[in-house]
């Protein structure tokens, strides 16, 4: 959401053509001589010597309210302006421009009580006692505004949720810190006090010359999250961010790359609390400490910003052996990963099957009373367009015998079943191996056959209990069977299956091997 607004230099002169004019008074060079200026109008006055310094006395007659200031610049003068509480406490500093240029102070939150402007000169040769400035003041509703100083979590503005949040990147340093090239930032206060969960989703407008930066932190502090735009002018959005309510957290606004501000065009930090319902991630997940509980049949998500990896839990609260399959929709411009790791994180399988805006599968992994965890990440680390969800789907089905159970990838994971018996499975992901280990218990001819499936040129290797190599078969072509026997002594045996070329598999067509005596 942008709109466009007069640029503060044009709504000052404005102001001051049809405001109240008031003339300093000397000497107002302390705060209890201080001038008076209105809330909504201008004073003139003039800088007699370079050290010169006017005190204005703003009373604001309203609970709450924003505040802004523009003191035009005149010849030989280096104006610094200086807002201040009512107890003469510095609340802003500006020096933003040199010799002859006008300064500008915005959003200013006031509260009923009286405030102070000071305005001073930095140019000690300046000789022009006589050229009048104009000190404009413009008095405006809080609501939906930026209330600074805010420069601090302790002094964060409060968010307005469900709503916009308007303010500016201006002034582009803040004297008020010790370092005098601190760069100014904003904070805004998050504050949630219905009990519940909630998702916010955030959009920031973009501002010519300003690169922003947004960060979310929670109320001790620690940094959860750090979304950054693609260069000046440019908005951010972010989605999903989870709020376990009554909370509060905070939105540090900052800026990249070259100190730059803009005064005249206004930021608008959109944002929209939801009840949480299952449907969507809940940021930060980007760990299996912050994993996404994923209870429904299907979720949505958002890669950003670059980098990011979501976490879902996956319980499988059962004694029965079940069956997962999960699938990761495609994202215009991304190349996603889906990786599944066990309770400690650590991987069992990583699926990346497709190209860049193809779909992945998880194609059926084995779970017996056990948690494990879906990654979805970026395999070149980008972000995704945020109006570009995924949708990651599973099933949890009760495993059946005659069905593979993944993962069986090594002699130490070999699925076992029976001479006469057969099992269907697939050979996914890419570089999929699946191991079988049967018994055989009278001398005889083993039959070994096994169907084709698109996209796959089966190898098939035997070994023996000694991890002896028996034989090696391969099918003729791409999709076609492969049968083949041999004579076996009593014993154990291990059947190795796997792809001619690591890259070919099928997620989509089930194979099936059986075994019998001839």
């Amino acid at each position: 959401m942008i709109r466009r607004f007069l640029p503060i230099a044009l709504s000052a002169a404005v102001l001051a053509a049809c405001s109240p004019v008031v003339q300093e008074t000397e000497p107002n060079e302390d705060m209890a001589h201080a001038s008076r200026l209105p809330a909504n109008g201008r004073a003139q006055g003039t800088l007699s010597r370079p050290d010169d310094v006017d005190w204005y006395k703003v009373a604001i007659a309203r609970d709450s309210g924003v505040l802004s200031l523009h003191v035009g610049g005149i010849r030989d003068i280096d104006f610094v302006l200086s807002f201040r509480d009512h107890d003469g406490r510095e609340l802003m500093r500006v020096d933003e421009t040199g010799v002859g240029g006008d300064e500008v102070a915005t959003d200013l939150g006031v509260i009923r009580g009286d405030y102070y402007v000071v305005l001073s000169n930095k140019n000690p040769k300046a000789d022009n006692p006589t050229q009048k400035y104009v000190l404009s003041a413009k008095l405006e509703s809080a609501a939906g505004r930026e209330l600074k100083p805010n420069e601090t979590q302790l002094m964060a503005s409060p968010l307005e949720l469900n709503g916009v949040t308007r303010g500016h990147y201006y002034p582009i340093s803040n004297l008020r810190f010790e370092t005098a090239d601190q760069a100014e930032e904003d904070w805004f206060a998050v504050k949630v006090e219905r009990a519940g969960a909630f998702t916010l989703d955030l959009d920031l407008s973009g501002v010519p010359t300003v690169d922003p930066v947004l960060e979310f932190y929670d109320v001790n502090g620690y940094k959860l999250k750090e979304i950054s735009g693609e260069g000046a002018g440019q908005g951010l959005s972010f989605k999903d961010f989870g709020i376990r309510g009554p909370a509060q957290y905070f939105l540090r606004l900052r800026r990249r790359g070259p100190r730059m501000g803009n005064p005249d065009v206004f930021f608008e930090l959109l944002s929209e609390l939801r009840p949480y319902e299952g449907r969507t991630e809940l940021e930060p997940n980007d760990q299996r400490g912050d994993a996404t509980p994923f209870d429904k049949e299907a979720i949505t998500g958002h890669i950003a910003p670059a980098g990011d990896a979501d976490w879902y839990r996956v319980n499988a609260a059962t004694s029965a052996r079940t069956i997962l399959r999960a699938d990761l929709s495609a994202v215009p411009g991304l190349d996603l990963i889906l990786t599944v790791t066990d309770d400690i994180g650590q991987p069992l399988q990583v699926i990346d099957n497709g190209i860049k805006e193809t779909p992945e599968v998880l194609t059926g992994l084995g779970l017996s009373n056990a948690t494990c965890y879906l990654v979805v990440t970026e395999k070149s680390g980008k972000a995704a367009d945020p109006r570009n969800a995924y949708t990651l789907t599973k099933t949890l089905a009760p495993w059946q015998p005659g069905l593979e159970w993944e993962p069986n990838d090594s002699t130490a994971t070999a699925q076992a079943f029976k001479v006469g018996e057969s099992v269907d499975g697939y050979l996914a992901p890419k570089g999929d191996v699946d191991f079988y280990m049967f018994n055989v218990y009278q001398k005889g001819d083993i039959v070994f056959d096994l169907t084709g499936v698109i996209n796959v040129r089966w190898r098939a290797e035997l070994y023996d209990q000694d991890n002896k190599q028996l034989l090696a078969q391969s099918a003729a072509k791409v999709g076609e069977p492969l049968s083949f026997d041999r004579e076996l002594e009593p014993g154990t045996y291990w059947l190795k299956l796997q792809g001619t070329d690591p890259n070919l598999n099928n997620v989509r067509d089930k194979y099936t091997l059986r075994l019998k005596v001839r």
